[in-house]
């Protein structure tokens, strides 16, 4: 979470004062919705050398079709 967090504060809350609370969720929610897949991924941990559940993730959509 702390990924997520940390740059999440400093683009969209650190110093900043929003009119509304309402303002300012959706600042965050726009910030989270315009990362990029890769970024995202990075951001929850799931391209952790270590990650626990890597092996679901490489496997889990295999194709369904053959060549």
């Amino acid at each position: 979470m702390d990924h997520l967090w940390r740059p999440l504060k400093q683009r969209v809350s650190a110093n900043r004062q929003y009119p509304t609370v309402e303002q300012h969720v959706g600042a965050a929610i726009r910030w989270v919705l315009g990362l990029s897949a890769q970024d995202a991924l990075r951001k929850a941990g799931c391209l952790a050398e270590g990650f626990w559940l890597r092996d679901l993730l490489e496997n889990f959509w295999r194709p369904t079709y053959s060549l």
